[in-house]
């Protein structure tokens, strides 16, 4: 429920909308109402033999009469709140008949169609109304819902994209915003609507015979307790559904993202029957499913069904008997605000199990909304626009489980202007700790400073914009190659400054070579380009706003020599007169290095220039002589 409300906290933004909303609603219901009651004088003045000769025969003395019946009544009233009045009602039923009576049949049935064809014409005014309020509300509602969650998500940490699949995401996304629009802000205000209409026509039904009003609910305390566990039934499988329907959107995206891997090593048929068993359980959970769902129109049928029998029953007997003075008119009257009723309520306990379904979407999506920005800003942030001096980390401890650091005890200083590699076997914490500076990740324990400025206590957005940060992967936006340059400033960048980058991170030798240039579209991932052109783009990204510091995370170790080669000039030209970290497998790159960060199960186990490590560091020494040991014996064996 609580979730339910702050989605209707959103739609109050609207509240334009929702009151012309609840308006026409009402004018639906309430023309919807006295549109049936038209069966009265039709079937009680119109279609019967009369005693009497008319008197009324043109139009004009038919309303002529009428307004001064409408006076006596009036004048006997103070406020429209007298017409409660058992007085002034026998007044206005007697006025009405007396004047009804005396009009001419023809003439009568004319007026009659005529009433009623305006009367149906100003409902479906007040319904189209309805329609277009209601869809203008529910639009603005999913589109700020969509826009809190897509930001929830961008605000989260990498922890939080390390734990949930993306595929899970856009689910919540967009199937489950799909089910709660359709739910809670399409149908919520349809059985508001049903709800009028049923007030409206129960209205109508009692006033006509309370009492027969009163048999026919006889059967809804039954009828009730078979929609509530039908409820229960399809909320217990709607989640299942959500749930397998995110594990198979999470399976597809992730082996289409890897097509290359399936085909190189075969695995179609491992990954086609991996996706059977996922689409065979969601299948069996949407099927059981549909199977309650299927009971619901039958339910409703029968209960309508049982209720028409109990009415025609009950009220036959009562018109057959002139003592109760029920007229045929009244009875079909009668008749026609039950059957009214009928679809209605049909509707409500349709929606009810859709509700019970859509509460699991709702849930779903609340999980999302109510998580707390991963990495936020402090309240009284500091702003920062360079880099002046030191980057110092003390006691720094990390780890993506709350119970268990893979960093302990990181300390460490980078001087302005200082070129600092960081060494050690995969899974020794390079990376992560990379990732520490620019907040990618907070610290479990220990503190961060740049220039003497605990990194928590800056501006987020200031604190990033001093890092240029080039990853293993190349990764690029299906864009123009000029716009994938620009994405690495979030100012105005002009021409002239992404021919700059690209020159420096020498893009511009293949860039220049393309047929539209700089509007040359990417396609996904840059893959109509070659490793080392998307690394020299990435490059060129990284440095077009001129940031004091750039992180290169294994920027070359997914290429050939040749394009590493290219890469590492790009490189070279890029980090001139900027501070420099480096996270490299290949010592090769890192060798003059001012400081070599030694790192091996998330400790730093030493520090210093190549010569003095080799010296006094087994660990730096045993990785040494693995790489170029190795690379010796390959080429000896090459010439051999």
């Amino acid at each position: 429920m609580k979730n339910l409300i702050k989605i209707y906290k959103i739609m109050l933004h609207y509240w334009g909308y929702l009151l012309a909303g609840f308006i026409s609603l009402f004018g639906f219901a309430l023309f919807s109402g006295i549109s049936i009651t038209m069966v009265i004088p039709l079937f009680d003045y119109v279609f019967v033999p009369r005693d009497t000769i008319p008197t009324i025969y043109n139009i004009s003395e038919f309303f002529h009469v009428l307004s001064r019946k409408l006076d006596q009544v009036l004048s006997h009233m103070d406020t429209v709140l007298d017409l409660q009045d058992k007085e002034i009602r026998s007044l206005l039923a007697e006025g009405m008949s007396d004047l009804l009576s005396n009009t001419d049949p023809w003439l009568l049935l004319i007026i009659i169609c005529v009433t009623f064809f305006v009367l149906v014409s100003i409902k479906n005014m007040f319904f189209f109304i309805n329609k277009i309020t209601f869809a203008n509300l529910r639009g603005r509602t999913i589109f700020d819902i969509r826009n809190s969650m897509f930001q929830t998500y961008l605000g989260q940490s990498q922890k939080f994209y390390n734990i949930n699949k993306p595929g899970d995401s856009l689910v919540r996304l967009v199937n489950d915003v799909n089910i709660v629009s359709k739910m809670f802000l399409n149908e919520m205000f349809n059985l508001i609507r049903d709800v009028f209409l049923m007030l409206v026509f129960a209205f109508i039904a009692i006033s006509v015979n309370a009492y027969l009003f009163l048999l026919t609910l006889i059967i809804l305390p039954v009828f009730s307790l078979l929609i509530s566990w039908l409820g229960k039934k399809l909320k217990k499988y709607a989640k299942r559904i959500q749930t397998k329907f995110s594990d198979m959107f999470s399976n597809i995206e992730e082996v289409l993202n890897n097509m290359k891997i399936v085909q190189a090593f075969s695995h179609e048929d491992y990954e086609l029957n991996k996706f059977k068993k996922i689409n065979w359980k969601y299948f069996l959970f949407w099927r059981k499913s549909m199977a309650y769902t299927s009971l619901n129109r039958p339910l409703g049928e029968l209960h309508g069904t049982l209720t028409a029998v109990v009415v025609i029953l009950i009220g036959g007997r009562l018109v057959l008997n002139p003592e109760h003075g029920l007229s045929s008119g009244e009875f079909l009257l009668f008749l026609s605000a039950i059957f009214s009723m009928l679809h209605p309520i049909k509707t409500l306990t349709e929606a009810y199990a859709d509700i019970r379904k859509a509460q699991v979407s709702l849930e779903r999506i609340f999980y999302i909304l109510n998580l707390k920005t991963g990495i936020k800003n402090a309240k009284n942030s500091i702003a920062k626009k360079n880099f002046t001096s030191t980057i110092s980390l003390k006691n720094v401890n990390f780890g993506y489980n709350p119970d268990t650091d893979i960093l302990r005890n990181i300390n460490l200083e980078i001087k302005k202007g200082e070129k600092v590699a960081f060494v050690g076997s995969s899974g020794a914490g390079k990376t992560t700790l990379v990732n520490l500076f620019s907040r990618m990740y907070d610290v479990h324990s220990g503190e961060i400073f740049i220039d003497g400025k605990n990194i928590k206590q800056i501006d987020l957005k200031d604190l990033r914009k001093l890092f240029g940060i080039v990853t293993q992967e190349s990764i690029l936006f299906s864009n123009t190659i000029a716009n994938n340059i620009r994405y690495g400033s979030l100012h105005n960048i002009t021409e002239s400054d992404i021919k700059k980058a690209a020159h420096i991170a020498y893009a511009d030798e293949f860039i220049d070579d393309l047929p539209n240039g700089y509007n040359e579209m990417l396609n996904q991932k840059g893959c109509n380009l070659s490793g080392g052109q998307q690394q020299r783009l990435c490059i060129a990204r990284a440095i077009v706003d001129d940031p004091p510091i750039l992180i290169f995370d294994e920027a070359t170790s997914a290429l050939d020599t040749e394009a590493e080669k290219k890469v590492q000039r790009a490189i070279h030209q890029a980090t001139k007169n900027r501070t420099v970290l480096v996270i490299a497998h290949r010592l090769s790159t890192v060798l003059s290095a001012d400081k070599i960060v030694v790192m091996d199960k998330g400790e730093i186990i030493d520090i210093g220039k190549h010569n003095e490590l080799l010296q006094r560091c087994d660990r730096y020494k045993t990785l040494y002589n693995l790489q170029f040991n190795d690379s010796e014996t390959e080429e000896n064996e090459m010439e051999a």
